[in-house]
């Protein structure tokens, strides 16, 4: 089993998970993100193994190595390009200051239709959005509007895992794994 090096893995860097969520990965798909469509979930490091992540039923601090790669998980490691250590403790430190609030349900449903149906999308959101829950990808991408940097030049309830797998964005930490015995 791989073991992380928890000293590689700094304070406000992103995790992804390819978690097999077939619905998401086809979300994902249809959207045009190709081979990144498999980053099904995403997750904020709080340095070392505890990362913060939206999950049912709440957002919660975990152990990324217990709940993701010693169970066979594939995960990438990335960092902010170009982004201060300063601003990475701050956009981590609002992800901790969201430990525990509701998952929001209802966008995850809505979401998949707002696609389908185009028509409908912004009406969709204004129902079903809530600003108290959050998705993973929601969460992860609030903490970095809160500190003046948006990403993705769109609302922050809209983006998806497969945001995060972009290369002008962000750089991937390839350093993170103990060497084999």
């Amino acid at each position: 089993m791989p073991k992380l090096n928890p000293d590689k893995i700094k304070i406000g860097y992103i995790i992804l998970v390819a978690g097999h969520k077939i619905a998401i990965e086809k979300v994902q798909l249809k959207a045009g993100y190709g081979l990144s469509s498999k980053w099904t979930h995403v997750a904020g490091s709080l340095g070392g193994f505890n990362i913060i992540e939206a999950r049912v039923p709440r957002s919660r601090v975990a152990d990324l190595q217990k709940q993701y790669v010693d169970k066979g998980y594939e995960i990438k490691i990335m960092r902010r390009q170009n982004q201060e250590a300063g601003k990475r403790y701050k956009v981590a430190l609002w992800w901790a200051t969201m430990n525990n609030l509701p998952y929001d349900i209802l966008q995850f449903f809505w979401f998949p239709l707002s696609l389908i149906y185009v028509t409908i999308g912004i009406t969709l959101h204004n129902l079903f959005s809530s600003h108290k829950r959050f998705l993973c990808s929601e969460l992860i991408a609030a903490g970095f509007h809160k500190e003046g940097d948006y990403l993705f030049n769109k609302p922050q309830e809209n983006v998806l895992p497969a945001d995060f797998d972009n290369p002008e964005l962000f750089e991937e930490i390839r350093d993170i794994w103990f060497p084999a015995p």
